[in-house]
């Protein structure tokens, strides 16, 4: 089996003053997602990066790559396959 890579974003958590849900965004790919606490926010938002990810592909787009720039809170979701 070949060793899988994987992509990370990094992840700023806000809470929604109007509802009091938890919103986790990845700025670098324009995406966010919610929950009522930070852990259903961030697996929702996973989900949501692998779908944009995909779409990105299907679209003939290129995946964008960031960096781990230090400590902070990151969501890693495995590489897209037929990503070049």
């Amino acid at each position: 089996m070949a060793n899988q890579t994987f992509c990370q974003f990094r992840v700023r958590l806000l809470k929604d003053k109007e509802t009091g849900q938890v919103v986790a965004e990845v700025p670098t790919l324009g995406i966010a997602d919610y929950g009522l606490d930070s852990q259903e926010a961030l697996t929702r938002l996973q989900r949501m990066v692998s779908f944009h990810l995909e779409c990105l592909l299907a679209e003939g787009q290129l995946v964008p790559r960031e960096k781990r720039s230090g400590k902070g809170l990151y969501v890693q979701v495995p590489y897209p396959l037929n990503a070049a």
